[in-house]
């Protein structure tokens, strides 16, 4: 059987080769396709099922904010939040700023302005003390420039300390140069109270005194002075010397 072809077992249905045959009665020797031998049974193939494998997790969209792992942009409302709170942040901050250097400027106005006061109010004192003490001095020239050009004025002052001291055997000390007044007015009224007069040149022109058993009534124009300066809780002393 040379021109037999054997199609062993394990080769598959379709996987022959095809003969081919001269037929002998066509004309030229045409050669005509044999037909196929049948095919021989295939041996069983036995299939192994794969085991079933568990579908791999998707790994998470990618998210494009992301630059690096852990760190990404930030949205456009956490821009605007953070813009915000910056804006809070800074308003607190300079308000507060603001609040802590108005507070020290108007505590500093506020020591300013009671040091001027202060200073002030002293300066009025000073000027008012000055103007009360040049007015006494003044009020003292003119009444010893008074007392100098009107010695009569002696007259209602020995009268006053007389009605204050009715007793007798007073004596009435007066300047020497006002005595001669005081005899030529006041002599008749001094002698009927039985008082008299008496020359003392340690009693200023336009003053007097008056003793008489112990009791003294003095009306010198220095005490009167200072009674009047008392009562302006001034001291401002009639002595030209501590004037």
């Amino acid at each position: 059987m040379a021109n037999e072809t054997v199609i062993r077992a394990h080769q598959a249905a379709g996987a022959y080769r095809r003969l081919r045959f001269e037929n002998f009665d066509s004309p030229g020797g045409a050669e005509q396709e044999a037909p196929p031998p049948e095919a021989a049974p295939a041996a069983p193939v036995r299939t192994e099922v794969p085991a079933p494998v568990a579908p791999e997790p998707e790994a998470p969209a990618a998210d494009p904010r992301e630059l690096a792992p852990g760190v990404r942009l930030p949205t456009a409302e956490e821009i605007e939040a953070m813009h915000a709170q910056a804006a809070k942040d800074g308003y607190d901050a300079g308000y507060e700023d603001g609040s802590a250097r108005g507070r020290r400027e108007a505590s500093e106005l506020h020591q300013l302005l009671s040091a001027f006061e202060e200073s002030l109010s002293a300066m009025d004192r000073a000027i008012a003390d000055e103007l009360l003490a040049a007015s006494l001095e003044i009020a003292r020239l003119v009444v010893r420039e008074e007392i100098k050009a009107r010695p009569e004025t002696i007259l209602p002052v020995v009268r006053e300390a007389i009605a204050q001291m009715p007793q007798q055997h007073a004596q009435v000390h007066v300047h020497p140069e006002d005595a001669q007044l005081v005899r030529q007015y006041l002599g008749e009224q001094i002698a009927h109270a039985g008082q008299r007069i008496v020359e003392d040149e340690h009693i200023e022109r336009g003053g007097c005194r008056i003793d008489s058993s112990g009791t003294q009534v003095d009306a010198t124009v220095a005490t009167r002075w200072r009674r009047v300066i008392e009562n302006l809780s001034r001291e401002h002393r009639w002595d030209d010397e501590e004037a």
